[in-house]
């Protein structure tokens, strides 16, 4: 089988448009040039508009998956720097990713990585799923190979940034892992939540108090966190506390049963924690929206996301740094680098 051999240094913008063709039209210009210069909102106006004629439906779905993740903080080219540096680090290799994606984020960069993952799929076909790139096959199309190894990336990244929706102090949580701080309280706040949701052991002895609360129409369970005397709000989905499909649920600041921001604005304090003089008020963690009112479970982003990811990437990589990089994600957690990780290979990872 050929195997891509791709490195920071080679990974140019030629390749990122590999298998477009040699259709010199002015969309495909503006939109290569858009993507180039960081320009994905124009990228993305054009091919969702007056270019969306222009381009076969694979390349559009790459084009645009290509932009989405440009627009989450994310180019191609930085995504490998990013793995193939993690490892050359002084501390721990998925630490080092982590604190580097953290760096580059933009504000909404868990759905916009989601987003761009399902356009890349789809540029395989509309009914791939990360499964179709997670085998080595003999004769994927170089459009194929290009896509698995990108959504490949894009789903290590995203199991990152789902880390750092977890705690508003991810350089503490990233020294605690390396043997240089402690873990932070709302991330002992995330972790106890996430192993109610699925029947674990507690690891921080944290007290919680669920009740059911239905926000835009959806009910959750929302969690109240007692840990080392401060209150943490975190939500959770309403069949939890299940050992198979309990999960917490992505969330970002703070809201009320309408979806509104506005009444929970400046509830919490530095820390992540909720001041005593607003626990009264009816606000909850907000869901994060992922389109048309989806909402995403952590378990999920964390477990199936790095596991389809590095396999995506290994199934087409042949690159020894890449691999190394990829590699040491699982071994940093203690896992071998060909199993899967489990939550709770993550909760103890985590939890240090």
């Amino acid at each position: 089988m050929y195997k891509q051999i791709i490195s920071a240094s080679v990974l140019t913008a030629s390749l990122l448009f590999s298998g477009c063709g040699n259709d010199e039209t002015s969309c495909r210009i503006d939109v290569q040039q858009a993507i180039d210069e960081g320009d994905f909102t124009t990228a993305i106006t054009k091919l969702e508009g007056e270019c969306s004629t222009t381009f076969s439906d694979s390349d559009k779905y790459f084009y645009l998956a290509s932009a989405y993740m440009g627009q989450s903080g994310f180019g191609v080219s930085d995504a490998v720097s990013m793995v193939v540096t993690a490892s050359d680090s002084t501390g721990d290799t998925f630490s080092a990713f982590m604190q580097s994606v953290n760096d580059n984020k933009s504000v909404n960069a868990l759905p916009l990585l989601d987003k761009s993952a399902g356009y890349f799929l789809m540029s395989i076909d509309p009914n791939a799923t990360i499964a179709d790139c997670t085998n080595v096959v003999l004769d994927r199309t170089q459009r194929e190979e290009n896509a698995c190894l990108y959504v490949g990336f894009n789903q290590a990244i995203t199991t990152a940034t789902s880390v750092t929706y977890l705690t508003t102090d991810v350089d503490s949580l990233v020294a605690s892992i390396d043997g240089t701080g402690t873990t932070p309280d709302d991330m002992k706040a995330s972790l106890d939540a996430i192993a109610w949701a699925t029947s674990s052991v507690l690891p921080n002895g944290s007290t919680i108090t669920p009740s059911d609360v239905n926000i835009s129409g959806t009910v959750y369970k929302h969690l109240e966190v007692l840990q080392n005397g401060k209150t943490f709000y975190r939500l959770a989905s309403s069949i939890s506390p299940d050992a198979t499909n309990g999960s917490t649920v992505v969330t970002s600041g703070y809201c009320d049963v309408n979806g509104s921001t506005t009444p929970c604005e400046g509830i919490e304090d530095v820390d992540g924690s909720i001041y005593d003089a607003n626990l009264s008020l009816a606000c909850y963690a907000c869901p994060v929206d992922f389109g048309d009112g989806d909402t995403k479970d952590m378990t999920q982003l964390l477990v199936d996301a790095l596991n389809g990811g590095t396999d995506a990437i290994s199934s087409v990589i042949d690159d020894a740094d890449i691999q190394q990089s990829i590699d040491e994600f699982k071994t940093d957690m203690n896992v071998s680098a060909d199993a899967n990780v489990t939550i709770q290979d993550i909760l103890d990872y985590l939890n240090q």
